[in-house]
């Protein structure tokens, strides 16, 4: 019997070859052709159950709504998947919203955020009995003549600003350290303190509109379960001066939005500041704790009542991230030994298909999956089919390759198909989806055709002179 190693719940190797659940990673690349990237739906039930479990049994006081942003994926399938384990998702613009009707979210646990909202977005979300989280002042005015139109009434939440002045330590988004106090300051959802105030008293003489709580979310800055604390300290502290300005007003539903990791978390480590071995973050159930305890004890501080009180989370790349695993074929091999020995690796991937090592600073984790058990025995960048210079992974440990052998990079199934773009009008690629043994495309990969299906060229241009 061939050598099992387990790297994590979906990932093995045996003999030799990296398998995503019961799937040969190699022979997936072979069959559907590379690039494309592979979601284990066996995965996403597993993170999806284990969001759930842990934050409901630490919220005793009332109702738990995971919320997986559905930016994060937008495959209709894999939100079909979450459907069906009970998650409800945060929605930015038409095109999510659609996505999430479309994969069978429920509408009470759909929350429409985001900046500039226009009309057909709003009444789009009134219509579907979505819950709407208003980030300016002028949103007010088109939700309430939405709701008046439809005959509705209509359920929105407040994005709030907090001063996350407390929080010094480095965020993992720059080079230079820049307390993430700072990163925040210069972040643009939410609406100001002092316009908000104002637009509570107004929402709360509206007959039309039920405001049912607040909402706030500064993202992933680090993997540590240290900033929850003052992050929930601040919003509590703003959330009592808005009910004392509103006249005793009370919340029955707080969103604290997202920023968790991946277990591996590549996020930032592509930073010089940031580089060495894979932190690995804290368990889920950690997070859970942190942030419940935290939320509980700053609201009793407070004088809330936690009774029957809906807490919502927003969790992006912890719940898809691990999920997916990005798959390429080594094209061609390259190695200078003037002025400076260096290697490459070609690859007939891009990093405008993994943007994040861009956005991010992502440095991924990348196995040979026809030779995951061999040793290091090279060091090489890992680079794209651009004209960019395109480093997936610079300065990677590598077995000895060979064209033809699959490079798979793992955590990658949050976000890179999203920001995937056409440079060089390279189509993108498509999504594989795999259960046991089970292996089936459920987004095509886009054809040179599809690039150019919506450009019009006048016929003056092209008629003969």
């Amino acid at each position: 019997m061939a050598v099992q190693t387990l790297l994590d719940e979906c990932l093995s190797i045996r003999g030799g070859r990296l398998f995503i659940e019961e799937c040969d990673a190699d022979e997936l690349a072979r069959r559907f052709g590379t690039p494309f990237t592979v979601m284990s739906e066996d995965q996403l039930r597993r993170n999806a159950r284990r969001y759930r479990r842990e934050f409901e049994a630490r919220w005793p006081a009332g109702p738990v709504v995971v919320l997986a942003s559905i930016k994060a994926n937008f495959a209709l399938a894999t939100r079909w998947i979450l459907s069906q384990e009970g998650l409800g998702c945060d929605t930015f613009g038409a095109g999510e919203l659609h996505a999430a009707l479309e994969g069978g979210v429920a509408p009470d646990r759909i929350s429409v955020n985001g900046a500039i909202k226009d009309q057909p977005l709003i009444e789009a979300a009134v219509r579907a009995g979505a819950r709407i989280t208003l980030d300016s002042t002028a949103e007010l005015a088109l939700v309430r003549e939405a709701a008046r139109r439809l005959g509705r009434r209509a359920t929105i939440r407040f994005r709030i600003r907090p001063d996350f002045s407390t929080l010094t330590e480095p965020t993992d988004w720059y080079e230079e350290p820049t307390p993430i106090a700072e990163a925040t300051r210069l972040y643009k959802a939410g609406i100001p303190t002092e316009d908000v105030i104002e637009l509570g008293r107004r929402a709360l003489q509206m007959p039309e509109i039920d405001l049912a709580g607040v909402h706030a979310h500064i993202g992933r800055h680090t993997n540590r379960t240290e900033q929850w604390p003052p992050i929930i300290a601040a919003y509590g502290g703003l959330l009592a001066g808005l009910r004392d300005a509103w006249n005793g007003w009370t919340p029955r539903e707080l969103n604290l939005g997202g920023g968790y990791p991946v277990p591996r978390d590549p996020f930032g480590r592509g930073l010089a500041r940031l580089q060495g071995p894979p932190r690995t973050a804290p368990d889920v159930s950690e997070y859970a704790g942190v942030v419940t305890a935290s939320l509980m004890s700053t609201l009793q501080q407070h004088g809330f009542s936690l009774r029957g009180l809906r807490l919502e989370i927003e969790p992006g790349r912890g719940v898809y991230g691990d999920a997916g695993v990005h798959l390429a074929t080594v094209r061609n091999l390259k190695a200078v030994d003037s002025p400076a020995p260096h290697r490459w690796v070609e690859t007939d991937t891009s990093d405008m298909f993994l943007p994040d090592v861009v956005w991010e600073h992502n440095r991924w984790t990348a196995i040979v999956a026809n030779k995951a058990d061999r040793p290091s025995s090279i060091v090489a960048d890992i680079v794209g089919l651009t004209c960019q210079p395109d480093r997936i992974v610079p300065l990677a440990s590598l077995p000895e390759v060979q064209p033809g052998d699959s490079i798979a990079f793992l955590d990658t199934g949050a976000y890179q198909d999203g920001l995937a773009c056409n440079f060089n009008a390279l189509p993108r690629p498509g999504m594989v989806l795999v259960t046991g043994d089970r292996a089936e495309w459920i987004k095509r990969p886009e054809t040179v055709a599809d690039i150019f299906r919506r450009d019009v060229v006048p016929l003056r241009l092209t008629a003969r002179q």
